[in-house]
């Protein structure tokens, strides 16, 4: 072992240090030069296993000392360089030992490290906001939807949270949480511009002697609006409902009291009896098929001869055209082929004709017609009718709405659900509906079909 060597030099320098003074001291006594020879060899050796004992310490002293600044570096996760030591000194087994954590301590750092860049890739890409605050209030990290939701630049060094978050209700929140220490989950609202609505957690994390706060926020805007659509479409569904439901009973009611006795009032309030059970078995029919579209279908696609399609379709409409002294034009030309979905396609061009002829004018005219490019082909219907107020148009799909007074005082039959279910049967199929209209000249409907391929036919019959 070194140290026994070491000790072992010490001693020998020790004992050879005394012998030399002794045969020096017995040499100069008894005037022996054979003595005094031996004494001064003696010394000189002296002085070599002294100078081998120094550099020997020397080169422990240098050992330990670096064997102590590895020690400090692993404690402060510093990178330290590996100590190399000769075999059969006695620190070899704690510089090997201290080159083992050094390399685990390292290994372990770089899959922190790995750990955390994946982390904030992910975080970064969700589509949720996250910001991380740490208790001295400033900002350690914020993803780009947190830049986003908050209409800011956030930058990437640390600041205060306060340069960011401009909301009061927010702030409120984040003061809350520093002050109390609990976390909070609230709806948060913008009030400037835009409406919006977030849903906001602000989770107190309490670290070993540290804490960070962190926010994560999320857009419910379009679920709020949904749910308040269905509210509104239960609504005015019921309302819908009640009307036919409330006049069959009031007129079966009173036929059943004696009316049905004055013939006149029977076939008068059959009439209207019948009217309404058309308008209820209707509007069940209009929600039924609603709720079919959004539970989802497949399309089968077929080629189809687009001209003579709508001249069949519009046959039935000639007795409602010659009613209203209407006049409809065909100017699809007559090789035009398209691969549709002739259900889908009938159910759209019956509500757009139908409401070309109720919204019409006297003697007016209604005109369908055609167009494509390389990624659609376009059915366009276009009238003469009354037109809709620009105000009216952005809601003019919506479930039920109906544009104005001018509309409802031509008394139309209809549920208020054709021109909602033309858009959702649009857009379940990939096209787009277009609506220009100018009140007292007229509208135009345009609707953009997807141009489909054999391979996309073929996938969609077999699905």
């Amino acid at each position: 072992m070194t140290m026994s060597k070491l000790a072992k030099q010490t001693l020998i320098v020790f004992l050879l240090s005394i012998a030399t003074l002794a045969m020096l001291f017995y040499g100069f006594t008894n005037k022996s030069t054979g003595w005094i020879v031996l004494a001064l060899i003696a010394a000189f050796v002296l002085v070599i296993a002294s100078l081998v004992l120094m550099l020997h310490y020397r080169k422990h002293d240098k050992l330990l000392k670096q064997l102590m600044v590895m020690t400090e570096n692993i404690v402060d996760h510093q990178p330290a360089v590996p100590l190399f030591v000769e075999p059969g000194n006695s620190l070899k087994g704690i510089a090997d030992q201290l080159n083992e954590l050094q390399s685990r301590q390292q290994d372990e750092g770089k899959t922190i490290s790995n750990s955390n860049a994946e982390l904030i890739t992910i975080l970064s890409s969700l589509p949720v906001g996250v910001m991380v605050i740490d208790s001295t209030h400033d900002v350690i990290f914020a993803n780009h939807e947190m830049g986003k939701i908050l209409e800011r630049n956030i930058l990437t060094q640390v600041h205060p949270y306060t340069q960011d978050i401009r909301n009061y209700q927010l702030l409120s929140l984040v003061e809350s949480v520093f002050e109390n220490h609990k976390s909070q989950h609230v709806e948060v609202q913008s009030v400037t511009g835009e409406s919006v609505t977030w849903d906001t957690s602000i989770i107190f994390n309490q670290l070993d002697k540290d804490f960070h706060i962190l926010v994560i926020m999320y857009d419910i805007s379009d679920i709020i609006n949904v749910k308040q659509m269905q509210i509104d479409f239960l609504r005015n569904a019921s309302h819908e409902l009640k009307t036919p439901i409330t006049a069959i009973s009031g007129f079966t009611k009173t036929l059943l009291s004696g009316a049905m006795d004055d013939k006149k009032s029977l076939v008068e309030f059959l009439k209207i009896i019948d009217q309404q059970s058309d308008q209820l078995a209707s509007l069940v029919q209009d929600v039924l098929t609603i709720s079919h579209i959004q539970n989802g279908t497949n399309y089968v696609y077929k080629p189809l001869a687009l001209h003579d399609f709508v001249n069949s379709e519009l046959k039935s409409y000639d007795s409602m055209l010659a009613n209203n002294h209407l006049t409809i034009h065909n100017q699809i030309p007559e090789h035009v082929e398209v691969n549709t979905d002739t259900t889908i396609l009938t159910r759209i061009l019956r509500n757009l004709v139908s409401n070309a002829i109720k919204y019409n004018q006297p003697n007016g005219e209604i005109t369908i017609s055609y167009d494509d490019n390389d990624s659609y082909w376009q059915l366009i219907v276009s009238d003469t009718g009354i037109g809709i107020a620009q105000k009216d148009i952005s809601r003019l799909f919506e479930r039920f709405y109906r544009a104005d007074d001018s509309r409802t005082k031509q008394k139309v039959s209809g549920t208020g659900l054709g021109l909602s279910i033309v858009k959702e049967m649009v857009d379940a199929i990939g096209g787009t509906i277009h609506v220009k209209s100018q009140r007292g000249v007229g509208s135009t409907f345009t609707v953009e079909f997807p141009l489909v391929d054999e391979d996309s036919q073929t996938d969609s019959e077999n699905q």
